[in-house]
């Protein structure tokens, strides 16, 4: 495993990369997006530097349109952005070539709290958006119009955090601080041509609840589907994932397929399918974790970050810091300024987003103003 980095913000709320990795668009933790060309070579975005007075990094091109912190960006493979916020707003942008400018597309998504999360369909031809507003806005281009229209998917208690998109565009899974899981059908519109592997009843009825989990029993941070289209998985901030192989025939059964995994680390905030045998998971941890599927059983393997490095290993652990800063106490009578632990991963601060780059490699970005590509 190897990692490259790129330090041109103090932090970052989200990421994406396009098709060929040729352009990376970022949010810098406030209302703007900065899109930066990366020459095809993402595993060499190291040479940028960092953001400083001496050596300021200019982005190629900033989308200003949203009024409030940009909460999650998706980048589908037709070269379309959709972004959105805090602003309780989302746009999609389209490259216009000869006037060399992204122009932003409207969208109604009809919500009166906060978008939490947004992700393309595998198709190109609609994507979901999470909110506080306990719904989950499905979208798609009307032509007629010049705008994307909405369809609610409205059956959560509480804010939704994440969701994916199954590969057939039919079905949507979410994760919601109602501590539940669910699985929707989101067949909206009648020119949707997809087929699924999925041979569930009431599929094509929108809006649907077709499966309901509540194995996390605490707040549902992270979804993600598998390529092959049989396997969920949903990661919790009670510090426990969760792995589903689904029913091809009835989705409700699916609940009698559930593998819990507990873990010792700090809770992870994402997760995503590397293989239908790999889960990458980060979060609080700082360090990326990897799940492997072995004889039928889903299994912690290891974290993709060693720790090993020279200066790592020279860090005092946190309890020989405690000790050394009451003894000082005792013996002096007054407090002793605490020595400080060198962080002995990577990323300096908590994981916010990762990107399957290949079924090899990802990229995660973070609260520390990195953006690390992963190769395994």
């Amino acid at each position: 495993m190897s990692s490259q980095k790129v330090e041109i913000a103090k932090n970052f709320s989200c990421h994406a990369f396009n098709a060929d990795k040729s352009l990376v668009a970022l949010s810098p933790n406030n209302e703007d997006v900065e899109i930066y060309s990366t020459n095809g070579k993402p595993e060499l975005m190291s040479s940028w530097g960092t953001r400083d007075e001496k050596q300021k990094i200019v982005p190629d091109f900033l989308l200003k349109e949203h009024g409030g912190f940009v909460s999650a960006i998706d980048w589908h493979s037709n070269n379309m952005i959709v972004t959105c916020g805090h602003d309780r707003n989302a746009y999609v942008w389209i490259y216009n070539a000869p006037s060399k400018e992204w122009k932003q597309t409207l969208v109604i998504l009809r919500i009166n709290r906060a978008a939490t999360s947004v992700r393309w369909s595998p198709s190109g031809k609609k994507f979901a958006v999470t909110s506080g507003a306990k719904c989950v806005p499905v979208c798609h281009y009307e032509e007629s119009s010049d705008w994307y229209i909405s369809k609610m998917i409205k059956k959560h208690k509480s804010t939704v955090l994440c969701l994916a998109w199954s590969p057939c565009s039919k079905f949507l899974i979410t994760g919601c601080t109602d501590f539940k899981c669910r699985i929707f059908s989101a067949c909206a519109w009648e020119d949707e041509t997809e087929t699924s592997q999925l041979q569930w009843e009431s599929q094509n009825n929108f809006g649907e609840c077709l499966v309901e989990f509540d194995n996390a029993k605490a707040w549902v941070q992270g979804v993600a589907w598998s390529p092959n289209s049989f396997q969920v998985v949903f990661t919790g901030h009670g510090s426990t994932s969760h792995f589903v192989d689904l029913d091809a025939t009835d989705a409700k059964k699916s609940v009698e397929n559930v593998q819990t995994v507990y873990s010792k680390f700090l809770p992870n905030l994402t997760c995503d399918y590397l293989t239908d045998e790999k889960v990458i998971m980060a979060g609080f941890d700082r360090n990326p974790q990897l799940y492997e599927k072995k004889d039928g059983n889903w299994e912690f393997s290891k974290k993709l970050d060693d720790e090993t490095d020279e200066k790592k290993s020279k860090a005092q652990s946190s309890i020989g810091q405690n000790r050394q800063m009451f003894q000082s106490m005792a013996k002096q009578g007054q407090k002793s300024d605490k020595v400080k632990t060198a962080i002995r991963t990577f990323h300096k601060n908590t994981i916010l987003g990762v990107q399957l780059l290949s079924p090899s490699s990802f990229s995660t970005c973070g609260v520390d103003g990195r953006i690390l590509i992963w190769n395994i």
